[in-house]
């Protein structure tokens, strides 16, 4: 079934595709509509909708040389607004996405750190659903 929608939406054909198993919609839509107690609470790619919901730290996970001394560089970070360490990683929380995914590489290379991973955490739309539902 996934194929054939796939190539449906490949050859130009919008397709309504309604569904509680958001991983699936996840892998097969564009853009989305997210309908919360029957009102449109959101529409579009759900990555750009996560980076509008700037009332919600943006969480990622990272890797480094030496977690702990890139945690207490991250911390010195206007748009941290907090850091953990967790099992051989950080889990950082930032206001500003963009401001944050532009800093982290200066940030660890003058802390004299390598980094070895950095993926935003909160990016799915199961997420962004999640953060709708609460609002």
């Amino acid at each position: 079934m996934m194929d054939v929608l796939r190539d449906l939406a490949a050859a130009g054909r919008t397709i309504v595709f309604s569904s509680h198993i958001l991983e699936d919609v996840e892998r097969l839509a564009d853009n989305v509509l997210v309908i919360v107690s029957g009102r449109l609470a959101a529409s579009g790619d759900f990555h750009r909708i996560r980076r509008l919901m700037t009332d919600r730290p943006h969480t990622f996970v990272l890797r480094s040389s030496d977690n702990r001394r890139l945690a207490a560089a991250l911390v010195e970070t206007p748009s941290v607004k907090g850091v953990e360490l967790i099992d051989g990683g950080l889990s950082v929380r930032a206001s500003d996405f963009g401001a944050f995914t532009l800093a982290v590489s200066a940030i660890a290379r003058d802390s004299g750190v390598t980094l070895f991973e950095f993926v935003p955490a909160d990016q799915s739309l199961e997420s962004v659903f999640s953060y709708l539902v609460k609002r």
